[in-house]
């Protein structure tokens, strides 16, 4: 199984070339090799929260690949009441937010306050970090300080804890947010492959790995901003690394399993229009190791 742990859905940064409903994630999904992807809606992160979770709501139910991540957004705080969404599609794993394209820093002590109501209230939180330093507002050490307020949520920190191209040689990764947020040694911190970068250049998984652990990596692509052929490079660059075959599958669905809460589909009978396809729901477990 090979379970993808961020993407989007509708039409991200606007980019016709990037636009994509649910049957075409699906379609990318199935060309891909992916079994189930979680994602977001565009709508939420870059025009309308309320609208795109709903819009998210009825694709989930559509659909038999796709999760979801509410989105909620701290400049307005009434994105809150979202969360209703949570108990009503059990196909919702968690919630989303996007300091940069919402326009909020992390620093401010009243987004803090939001996210802490929120925090306390869900399993599972898909964080995007800045992947431009000094120009962003969620730096990786800052959303792991965060994360680190809430163990009993787990965390995921997206495109690499932030990975960027240095701008003096541009051909060069820095991997300095996922080394300064695996130091830190959070067992409810994960961090997710979403960035081209780590099919690129040789040695960045391997790195990526080394600094922050199997157990604590899970697998995403961004996708529609990476097509069915990126999706399938990355899955192939996790399958390339020369570690055991249980720590590949770790990164590849293990440890989303786990903090998506996925037990198996009940197959209890044939979906339907319109009919959801469930999961079962389990008890939040103990991480396996620590970033390291």
């Amino acid at each position: 199984m090979i379970i993808d742990i961020h993407g989007h859905l509708g039409n991200i940064n606007q980019a016709p070339f990037w636009a994509a409903d649910a049957e075409k994630l699906e379609n990318y999904c199935a060309e891909a090799g992916v079994d189930l992807l979680c994602l977001s809606s565009s709508k939420s992160l870059m025009y309308d929260t309320k609208e795109g979770n709903a819009e998210l709501d009825v694709a989930l139910k559509k659909t038999k690949k796709l999760l979801g991540y509410i989105v909620v957004n701290p400049v307005f705080p009434e994105t809150a009441r979202e969360l209703h969404l949570l108990k009503e599609n059990p196909k919702f794993r968690g919630v989303k937010i996007h300091p940069d394209y919402h326009g909020y820093d992390l620093a401010s002590k009243a987004v803090i306050k939001f996210l802490d109501k929120i925090a306390d209230q869900v399993k599972l939180m898909l964080i995007h970090v800045s992947c431009m330093p000094g120009t962003g507002f969620a730096d990786a050490v800052r959303v792991a300080n965060f994360a680190k307020r809430h163990p009993k949520t787990n965390f995921v920190l997206a495109h690499m804890a932030g990975i960027y191209q240095n701008g003096h040689y541009p051909y060069f990764p820095n991997l300095q947010g996922c080394e300064e947020v695996a130091a830190m040694k959070l067992d409810n911190v994960y961090i997710d492959t979403a960035h081209y970068l780590m099919y690129v250049y040789p040695g960045v998984m391997d790195k990526m790995v080394e600094l922050a652990g199997a157990d604590h990596i899970v697998f995403g692509t961004d996708t529609p901003l990476q097509g069915p052929m990126q999706m399938r490079f990355a899955i192939e660059t996790i399958k390339a690394l020369k570690i055991s075959d249980a720590d590949k599958n770790k990164i590849l669905c293990g440890n989303a399993k786990k903090i998506l809460r996925i037990n198996n589909l009940l197959p209890s009978s044939t979906p339907s229009d319109g009919q959801e396809i469930l999961y079962n729901e389990r008890k939040s477990e103990p991480s396996q190791g620590r970033l390291k």
